[in-house]
């Protein structure tokens, strides 16, 4: 019987895994797409962002961000390779990689990378909210960081 019940937990906590990591693979698809209203949906209204400044709250973390969302403005797109999820199936981490994509005004490239981490918060509907996000500084970088997720980011989650 307690067989049973550890792998009904176990199974339960992956099919959770299996829903932040397609939430966080839509999360970044919203920013690579510079669709602000697809990324303000997966924030949650009281968001803290960390970085040089802490954005509390979802309309500081939208100004914050806004940039990303200008035409000719920076770039990122991040994928997570590591997902926790708490045995109350309510709080999850998820964390990993990071690109930035930033030209001047001559048209240089820079490329930058780093590591992320989100907390997210599953709301009573079952959708889930980031709550916490912040991470590395990004390093100038033409490493592909995405090589080795493990997984194919535009098919994981259809």
């Amino acid at each position: 019987m307690l067989t049973i019940i550890i792998l009904s937990t176990l199974a339960a906590v992956s099919g959770l895994e299996h829903q932040v990591r397609c939430a966080e693979i839509g999360f970044s698809r919203s920013a690579q797409e510079r669709d602000l209203a697809a990324f303000e949906s997966f924030l949650d209204e009281d968001a803290r962002f960390t970085g040089a400044a802490v954005l509390r709250g979802r309309t500081a973390v939208v100004d914050g961000w806004r940039p990303f969302f200008e035409p000719g403005g920076p770039t990122i797109e991040w994928a997570p390779d590591s997902i926790e999820v708490l045995a109350t199936g309510d709080l999850a981490l998820s964390q990993g990689p990071y690109r930035t994509r930033v030209v001047d005004e001559n048209g240089e490239e820079t490329l930058g990378t780093g590591r992320f981490f989100s907390v997210w918060r599953r709301t009573a509907e079952g959708s889930w909210r980031i709550v916490f996000d912040g991470g590395t500084p990004g390093a100038a970088s033409d490493k592909d960081p995405f090589e080795e997720l493990g997984y194919d980011r535009e098919t994981v989650c259809r």
